[in-house]
């Protein structure tokens, strides 16, 4: 039975993010919703992010330091936990506006059968400056994944798809939220910006891009043949980028 005040937890996972874990975590500190379990879980830094984690321990509900095999076995260690209703995945590059929670804990009670809430995400190039919001229904599936460091998702429909797959380097949320939608998963998105995105990393490089038309070519949304064009030219883009 769904509470007045359900519990929300938070799960950042870090390696070697000291220039941008402190903004992370004051993020979710800072929430005007206080019933968060807050989750860090951390790679095996070496570049000063424990010093960081530890700077804030007392106010987390559990972290931990070890190697893994990379983001998404972070992410699947802190889905194991996670004991809220809801679960939401913050990285730490990433940072939430302050009443972001707030927004979802009320689209919660207002739309209960629903299982994953998301909405605006905004990014940050390079420089630091903003320069795009963006936020997509379901149907954008299709084509790519909608903005997964805005989901909250139930942690019963966690349950039921299970965790990400480790075969997947770059684009295991893809493949996790394609799976939910084949388990009838309702989408709700919510018209404003929840989250921070600073742009980089190997979503945006051609690995990523390349593993996303794998899942897509392995879920029937595009076909061999256009797999095997978009491979061509991705690699040949990639190429005279260098």
């Amino acid at each position: 039975m769904k509470s007045d005040r359900p519990l929300i937890s938070v799960i950042t996972v870090v390696y070697n993010s000291v220039d941008t874990l402190e903004q992370t975590i004051k993020s979710v500190l800072a929430q005007t919703y206080k019933s968060i379990q807050y989750i860090v879980i951390d790679g095996g830094s070496t570049d000063g992010s424990i010093d960081i984690i530890k700077k804030y321990a007392d106010k987390l509900s559990y972290w931990i330091s070890e190697k893994d095999s990379g983001i998404y076995d972070a992410m699947n260690k802190g889905l194991q936990q996670a004991n809220g209703e809801l679960i939401s995945i913050l990285n730490s590059d990433d940072w939430y506006e302050e009443g972001t929670v707030l927004k979802i804990v009320e689209a919660y009670h207002q739309y209960p059968d629903d299982d994953i809430f998301h909405g605006l995400l905004r990014f940050f190039n390079a420089k630091g400056e903003p320069d795009l919001i963006c936020g997509h229904f379901s149907n954008f599936l299709d084509r790519g994944m909608i903005e997964h460091p805005t989901c909250f998702i139930k942690k019963n429909l966690y349950n039921n798809v299970g965790q990400f797959d480790l075969r997947y380097k770059s684009a295991a949320d893809y493949d996790w939220t394609l799976r939910a939608r084949k388990v009838n998963a309702k989408f709700h998105l919510i018209p404003f910006v929840l989250t921070n995105f600073r742009r980089g990393g190997m979503s945006d490089s051609y690995y990523g891009f390349s593993e996303e038309l794998l899942i897509k070519k392995r879920n029937g949304l595009i076909s061999s043949f256009k797999y095997s064009y978009w491979q061509l030219f991705s690699k040949f883009k990639a190429i005279l980028k260098k």
